[in-house]
C-alpha cells in the first residue's frame, strides 16, 4: 500500500458542503465497476475522489445489478441500480451516487443519459466517432477516406447528421445510424453549408450559403421544404434549437466580429444578446434550464461564458489553464458542458463544470485530433 492511500481524511462536512465539493471515497467489490465509476466521478465537479474520506460510497455488484449506499449521517442514501450491460451500470450507478450525495445541490443526473458525438483524425482523416462520458465505448460511425465533420444528434438519438464534401466535392448535409447506412438531407447545393441541428420536434436548423450571404434555414427531419428564417447582411451562422423549440439562438455580425442573437424559430426580427465580449460565437442552449445559453468568446484566448437570459447575467466560466476552450455542448445534468480543448498543434474533447471550471480530459492521444463534440442528452 502506498502511504498517501494510509492517509485518513479528516473531513469537516460542513465546511466541505460550503465549498461545494464533497471529498469521497469508493469501495467496490468489482475492480472494473469501480474504476470506471471513480473516473466520472472525479470528472464531477462537485465531487473530489480520494482514499480515507468519511464519506464512503460503497458498491456491491451481482451480475447486471449493483447495490449503491453511503452510510455517513450527512449524505446516506442507498438505491439498487440495474443496467442493460457494464458501461450502462456504471454509468447510472455514478449517477445514483450523484444524485444520493447530492441532494444538499439537487445535483441531477449526468452520465447514463449523455450520449456524444465528436470528429476524430484517427484514421487519418475527419471522421465522425461516437462515445460516453467515461470514455469506455467508442464506436465508428463514418468511413468515407474524406472530411466529414459538424456532427450532430437527432431528437431521439436515432441518426447523426454531419457534412461531407464526399458526393460532389462541396459540402452536403447527411445523416447516418452507422458506417454503411447513409442518406441524404441538404444535396446539391453550391456554396458553404453549416451543420445541422436538430429542434425537439425532429426540425433541423442549419446555415447556407445557397443565395449568396450566409443565412438561417429550417427544414424538415429528413430536409424537406427547407425555408429562409434569418437572413441579414452579416454572416449568419451556428443556430441551436430552445428547449420548446420555439426560438434560435444564434451566430451573426461581420467577420471578426461576430455576436450572439436569438430569434424566433418561424423568423422574424433578431435580439442581440449583451455579453460584453467584442467576439462570441458557437451558442449552444441549455436543454434542461431555458434560461442558460453557453457561448465561445475571445478575449486574448478562446473560452467559454453562460449567458443567464433571465436574470440578464453572463458569467465566464473559470479556468487556470492557458489552453483554448470553443464549441461546447451542455450534458444531461444541465450543468456540465463536453468542450474542445486545443494547442497550437493539438485538439482533445475535455469535459467542464460550468460552475467551478474543473476540467477533465476526456479522449486520448491515440484518436489523434478531436474536436466538435454534440452531446444528446435524455429528456428525463
Amino acid at each position: 500500500m502506498r502511504a498517501e492511500e494510509r492517509v485518513v481524511i479528516n473531513d469537516n462536512i460542513e465546511a466541505t458542503v460550503q465549498s461545494g465539493v464533497i471529498p469521497i471515497s469508493i469501495n467496490c467489490d468489482d475492480p472494473k465497476l469501480g474504476g470506471m465509476v471513480r473516473a466520472a466521478l472525479n470528472a464531477h465537479g462537485a465531487f473530489s475522489v480520494r482514499n480515507g474520506s468519511s464519506v464512503k460510497l460503497n458498491i456491491g455488484r451481482t451480475a447486471l445489478t449493483a447495490a449503491v449506499a453511503c452510510d455517513n449521517p450527512r449524505f446516506n442514501f442507498q438505491e439498487t441500480i440495474e443496467g442493460r450491460d457494464e458501461e450502462d451500470l456504471a454509468l447510472k450507478v455514478a449517477d445514483a451516487a450523484i444524485v444520493g450525495l447530492g441532494r444538499v445541490w439537487q445535483l441531477k443526473p449526468m452520465f447514463a443519459g449523455t450520449k456524444i458525438a465528436f470528429v476524430s483524425t484517427f484514421s487519418g482523416h475527419s471522421e465522425i466517432y461516437t462515445t460516453n462520458l467515461i470514455y469506455s465505448r467508442i464506436r465508428r460511425i463514418t468511413d468515407f477516406k474524406n472530411t466529414s465533420i459538424s456532427p450532430h444528434w437527432s431528437a431521439d438519438a436515432g441518426k447523426i447528421y454531419f457534412v461531407s464534401s464526399m458526393r460532389t466535392g462541396f459540402p452536403e448535409i447527411f445523416t447516418t445510424k452507422g458506417t454503411g447506412d447513409l442518406q441524404k438531407v441538404i444535396t446539391d447545393v453550391r456554396g458553404a453549408l453549416g451543420g445541422a441541428t436538430c429542434g425537439p420536434d425532429g426540425r433541423i436548423a442549419f446555415a447556407s450559403s445557397n443565395k449568396g450571404s450566409m443565412d438561417i434555414y429550417v427544414a424538415g427531419g429528413a430536409g424537406e421544404g427547407p425555408r429562409r428564417v434569418i437572413a441579414t447582411a452579416d454572416v449568419d451562422a451556428d443556430p441551436s434549437w430552445s428547449p420548446d423549440g420555439s426560438k434560435i439562438v444564434l451566430t451573426s455580425g461581420p467577420l471578426g466580429r461576430p455576436g450572439i442573437y436569438i430569434s424566433s424559430a418561424s423568423g422574424g426580427p433578431l435580439s442581440r444578446l449583451s455579453t460584453g465580449y467584442g467576439y462570441c460565437t458557437e451558442p449552444r442552449w441549455n436543454p434542461k434550464d431555458p434560461s442558460q445559453i453557453i457561448f465561445t468568446f475571445q478575449s486574448g484566448r478562446l473560452g467559454l461564458a453562460v449567458a443567464d437570459i433571465a436574470k440578464g447575467e453572463i458569467v465566464a466560466v473559470p479556468t487556470t489553464s492557458p489552453l483554448n476552450l470553443s464549441h461546447a455542448s451542455w450534458c444531461a445534468d444541465g450543468r456540465h458542458v463536453v468542450a474542445t480543448q486545443a494547442t497550437k498543434t493539438t485538439s482533445f474533447l475535455v469535459i467542464v463544470d460550468t460552475k467551478s471550471g474543473k476540467t477533465t480530459r476526456l479522449t486520448d492521444a491515440k484518436m489523434g485530433n478531436c474536436s466538435e463534440p454534440d452531446c444528446w442528452v435524455s429528456k428525463n
